[in-house]
């Protein structure tokens, strides 16, 4: 998921070891019902249903080429191959059950998207300026360093990939308000319509990495 689930508000998991990024890919997927794990962390759950659905409205209710970074359960997914005016939909995704899982769902359900293979951080220098209308970047760090403000570190290349008036969303760790650090790097890497939605969520108790009853929804135009 995005940078992206923030694991600072559980304890019990500041002590947690993150695997390489070789133990990441050759760690194995467990999907059930309610959520993805892979080496023990929770990737994506399906109380992020609505969330989901809210961010795939921001990146491609207006259609054209969207890039979706990073697929989980494949909830956004399905939400944005609803929009009719998508003409093209490319997913990055690095796990191999992931991908996996992807092929099967888009045999199944008869969905019209492009995986590219491989970690977004090797593949987004190698997308053309100026290529896509909507990105939706929800991805999950492989290590503890980069747990924190993940998605900052994409945001000088969505600006670059975006097209004029293009619009960028993610998963983000904030519940009402963009803290000012985050206003700056989206500043600093050239956004200026910058705005958001709050969408109400309904985290399970045992929930690792969200205990708030809303999650911010960013909504931030090239």
């Amino acid at each position: 998921m995005t940078y992206q689930k923030n694991y600072s508000l559980s304890s019990s998991l500041t002590k947690r070891v993150w695997p390489t990024k070789q133990c990441w890919y050759h760690s194995k997927a467990l999907f059930s019902r309610q959520k993805l794990v892979i080496a023990g962390h929770s990737i994506m759950e399906r109380w992020e249903t609505n969330y989901m659905k809210m961010l795939a409205s921001i990146a491609a209710k207006k259609g054209g080429d969207i890039l979706e970074i990073g697929f989980g359960l494949g909830i956004a997914a399905q939400y944005i191959q609803k929009y009719t005016s998508v003409k093209s939909h490319t997913v990055i995704e690095f796990h191999p059950d992931v991908i996996k899982y992807f092929n099967k769902m888009s045999k199944e359900k008869s969905l019209n998207m492009t995986l590219i293979k491989g970690l977004w951080e090797n593949i987004n220098t190698t997308l053309p300026t100026s290529s896509f209308d909507g990105i939706l970047f929800d991805t999950y760090p492989l290590s503890a360093k980069q747990n924190k403000d993940y998605h900052f570190s994409f945001f000088k290349e969505a600006y670059r990939i975006l097209k004029p008036n293009g619009v960028l969303t993610y998963y983000s760790d904030e519940s009402k308000n963009f803290s000012r650090k985050h206003i700056k790097k989206l500043k600093n890497a050239g956004f200026k319509n910058i705005t958001w939605k709050i969408c109400k969520v309904r985290p399970p108790n045992q929930c690792d990495y969200w205990n708030k009853k809303t999650i911010l929804a960013p909504i931030i135009r090239k």
